[in-house]
């Protein structure tokens, strides 16, 4: 299984976000966008797997539930930029 659909899998059975997209969708979620649309789940999802990707962090259930909570209470009901969200859970892991 790859990292991508294991994320999925996970988001799926243990999240409640949107999955409004369906498969072809286009165009794909970007990466780089401005903001990040936490109830869309695939922006979670790629969000994750760049995290996961740049921070060399291991893909396991028990990760996913960690990255997804401090995902969503940072800055919980506002507006966040992607980058300042990904420097923060950096920041954090770095202190952990």
């Amino acid at each position: 299984m790859t990292n991508e659909s294991q994320v999925t899998k996970w988001l799926k059975d243990n999240a409640d976000l949107s999955w409004g997209r369906t498969g072809g969708d286009s165009p794909e979620v970007k990466l780089d966008r401005l903001y990040i649309n936490r109830s869309e789940a695939y922006e979670i999802r790629d969000f994750i797997l760049k995290y996961y990707d740049e921070c060399n962090l291991e893909h396991k259930p028990e990760n996913y539930k960690i990255s997804l909570e401090k995902i969503c209470a940072y800055r919980k009901g506002e507006k966040v930029k992607t980058e300042d969200l990904l420097a923060h859970l950096k920041i954090k892991l770095k202190n952990s």
